[in-house]
């Protein structure tokens, strides 16, 4: 992350698709900052997410569209670690992947068909406190 002359954090502003570069603009103690009217600060700076695609992502992290994606990320790690620790996921040994790909799918069908018999069973029990 770049820093201004008095060590704030500039403030991710947008990415550009076309040349793939994220836009940071300046931080927003700029307004009280002694150095304001030097011209010491860059008003826009941009980095180009291919220089190190670990660093840099698109969206940028910390923002809004990173937090949304991280969540849909992280929801779907836990059902891969249940998966791995409650249906044996991390030891499949298959010769072939046509045999480890049908393993999985039978997995993957069992955890879906007893996840749709517990939300109905919830439901319907939510149904019967109701009533």
């Amino acid at each position: 992350m770049r820093l201004c002359l008095r060590e704030h954090s500039y403030r991710y502003d947008s990415f550009d698709a076309k040349y793939e570069t994220l836009k940071y603009t300046r931080p927003k103690e700029y307004a009280d900052c002694p150095l304001a009217n030097e011209d010491v600060c860059q008003k826009v700076y941009k980095v180009k997410i291919t220089n190190d695609l670990r660093r840099y992502t698109a969206p940028a992290r910390g923002s809004k569209a990173w937090k949304k994606l991280f969540k849909r990320r992280s929801a779907v790690e836990r059902v891969n670690a249940y998966l791995k620790k409650y249906f044996q996921l991390n030891d499949v040994r298959h010769r072939t992947g046509k045999r480890a790909k049908v393993h999985f799918d039978l997995v993957t069908l069992v955890y879906n068909a007893s996840k749709l018999a517990a939300d109905r069973i919830h439901a319907l029990f939510n149904q019967q406190q109701v009533a």
